[in-house]
This record gives structure tokens, C-alpha cells and sequence, in this order.
């Protein structure tokens, strides 16, 4: 993928604005001055040293930590994307939802699916599900701990090829 996405740098610069005005009207984006790629580069750095932290946790069977730790560096990755293009997602209710989409809508048309759709809403509410006490307690599997760790791959290997772009999109 990372290949794919540094070759065809196709955007849709509408697309960004729209959900960047979404979320900027809901106080949860803010724009960053200067050169925001050291610290993406960064915080890129510690998620690829993150996926082997998941994997020995989901190979030690702590298959819930595993599936936390793997939505977390997926979300990281869609950080990145985010800190890359000149924004920083807030930490107000809907944070995660408003990085995601936004990390989509800047990589979307060229690694279409890492940052959108089931990979986001439905690890994102499940992983709310394991990490807060609640009533009706869930449990995840080695497949669905493994299955978020190749989402947290994918979305780095996405992240890694937008830091590398010589012209990211800016928000």
C-alpha cells in the first residue's frame, strides 16, 4: 500500500474541507503552525514500535489488552495523518470519530477503507466496550485481537507513506 499511496497523491480537496469545517464547527480539530512533520514523524516512530508490543500481547493470549493496544496504534496512525496535514483532533468527546474521518478523507482515495468504515466505528465502539465498566461485558477472540492488528499495520503503512509525501494535503 505504502507504494500505491506515494505514487498517486490523489486527494479530493473539497472532500478535506468539508470535514474539516465539520469538525473545526464542532471544536474538535485545531490547525497547527509551522512544519508539523517532525512530530508526525515522531509520533509515526513510536506506533511502528507499538505493532510488535501488540503482537506479543495477543500471542501471550491478553487478547483484550491486544485489541485495546491495536485500535490505539490505529488511531495513533490516523494521528499522524492528522499532524502531518497541519491539524491536532482535540480531546473532547468525539475525538475519535473526528480523527478517523478526517485521516480518511485526507488518504482515502488511495488507501481507501484504513481509516473509514467498519476499521473505525466498529473497533472504535468495541473497544469502548472493553475498556469501561459497564453492565453487559464483552469478550474479544484471538481472531478479532489479530484482525485490529493488521488494521493498526495497514494504518501505518498508510500513515508512513503520507508523512513521506513530499506535498501532503494541508488542512
Amino acid at each position: 500500500m505504502a507504494h500505491r499511496l506515494s505514487r498517486l497523491a490523489i486527494v479530493d480537496p473539497e472532500h478535506i474541507a468539508r470535514v474539516v469545517a465539520l469538525y473545526e464547527r464542532r471544536g474538535l480539530l485545531e490547525r497547527i503552525d509551522g512544519d508539523p512533520t517532525a512530530t508526525a514523524a515522531a509520533w509515526l516512530s513510536f506506533a511502528r514500535e507499538d505493532l510488535d508490543g501488540v503482537a506479543t500481547l495477543i500471542d501471550g493470549a491478553s487478547y483484550r489488552l491486544g485489541y485495546n493496544a491495536a485500535y490505539d496504534t490505529l488511531r495513533h496512525a490516523a494521528e499522524v495523518v492528522v499532524q502531518r496535514a497541519g491539524g491536532r483532533v482535540t480531546s473532547a468527546q468525539g475525538g475519535h470519530e473526528a480523527v478517523f474521518a478526517l485521516a480518511d478523507a485526507l488518504v482515502g482515495s488511495v488507501a481507501p477503507g484504513v481509516f473509514a468504515g467498519v476499521r473505525a466505528g466498529v473497533s472504535r465502539l468495541k473497544r469502548h466496550s472493553l475498556e469501561y465498566v459497564s453492565d453487559n461485558p464483552i469478550s474479544v477472540s484471538e481472531a478479532d485481537a489479530r484482525e485490529v492488528l493488521q488494521w493498526a499495520r495497514d494504518g501505518v503503512a498508510a500513515a508512513t507513506a503520507f508523512v513521506a509525501l513530499a506535498s501532503a494535503p494541508r488542512i
